[in-house]
């Protein structure tokens, strides 16, 4: 009778601003981190 169909994507977008000296320092660290899926903007 009826089908579900999921269409949406099931992976999270992630993405890091860093602002100011420590926002740009925490960014810096988890750069450092390579930590992998993840937009950085500094």
């Amino acid at each position: 009778m009826f089908e579900l169909v999921d269409a949406y994507s099931q992976s999270a977008v992630i993405k890091v601003i860093g602002v100011g000296g420590g926002g740009g320092n925490a960014v810096q660290h988890m750069l450092g981190a390579a930590i992998d899926g993840v937009d950085f903007v500094c």
